[in-house]
C-alpha cells in the first residue's frame, strides 16, 4: 500500500549516510547514527502487519516481498545518485565557469 511505500522509502536517509561515509568520507556522530537505528527500527515496526491472517492472504496482482525489494533498490540508488552527484559538484574546480556549473545542476 502506499503508506508503506512512503513510510520505506525514508530508507533513502539511511543509504545515503552509508554512501556519505563510504565515498565521501564525511564522519557521523553517534548520536547520528543512533537516529538512523531508530529510523531502522521504525521502518522494520511499520513492516509488521496488523493482522497476521490478512498478511499472508495472496491479494490479486500484489506481492509484498517484490514491493519492499524494489522500494529498498530505489532507495539505494537515490542515495548512491545523491552522493556521487555531490562529490563531483564539491570536487569540480574553481575555475570552472558558471555555465559548466548550471549544466551540471
Amino acid at each position: 500500500d502506499v503508506a508503506t511505500l512512503q513510510v520505506t522509502y525514508q530508507l533513502k536517509i539511511l543509504t545515503t549516510a552509508v554512501f556519505f561515509v563510504i565515498i565521501i568520507g564525511k564522519r557521523i556522530s553517534a548520536a547520528q547514527w543512533a537516529s538512523l537505528l531508530i529510523l531502522i527500527l521504525g521502518v522494520s515496526l511499520v513492516q509488521i502487519p496488523e493482522n497476521y491472517a490478512e498478511a499472508f492472504e495472496v491479494k490479486e496482482g500484489q506481492d509484498r516481498m517484490h514491493g519492499i525489494t524494489i522500494v529498498i533498490i530505489a532507495c539505494i540508488s537515490s542515495g548512491f545518485a545523491s552522493v556521487y552527484y555531490e562529490k563531483i559538484l564539491k570536487g569540480a574546480t574553481a575555475a570552472s565557469s558558471i555555465w559548466v556549473k548550471n549544466v551540471q545542476l
